[in-house]
């Protein structure tokens, strides 16, 4: 993710709830961590935080289908970076992620899309982000 910090994403109206807005601006958190936040670049108010899933569901996985390859105009697997927002609670160990609606970037032309994946999935849009301090607290 680093390689796209300072970087504009274009998320084409793909942003579920925020379809007028498209541009967001890439800000690393930490160049070690896997957090970055997205910040809209029409309107300020606009930024959310967002996750690379894999540290925190390894077995995290979905098929991309051949619409949404040709939009983002995607050549290999190695263009490919997916995030996921991040809903922050207190404390942030109780934090959840949308695992239903993954952000997937083209790192090659910083296209974007927003995509939801089917019904049938077992993923959720508030997913514990820390799985093990869920389970400690009972949820």
């Amino acid at each position: 993710m680093l390689q796209l910090h300072g970087k504009v994403i274009q998320l084409n109206g793909s942003l579920l709830g925020l379809e007028a807005y498209d541009a967001f601006l890439v800000s690393v958190v930490d160049p070690e961590g896997p957090y970055a936040y997205l910040q809209s670049l029409q309107e300020e108010k606009i930024g959310f935080l967002v996750v690379t899933p894999f540290l925190f569901y390894s077995e995290y996985t979905f098929e991309l289908d051949e619409k949404n390859k040709l939009l983002l105009d995607l050549k290999s697997k190695e263009e490919v970076l997916v995030l996921n927002t991040v809903t922050i609670r207190e404390p942030f160990t109780q934090s959840t992620v949308n695992l239903l609606a993954p952000i997937v970037v083209n790192l090659r032309n910083g296209q974007a899309r927003q995509i939801v994946l089917p019904p049938k999935t077992q993923y959720g849009t508030t997913e514990p982000l820390f799985r093990d301090a869920a389970e400690e607290s009972g949820e």
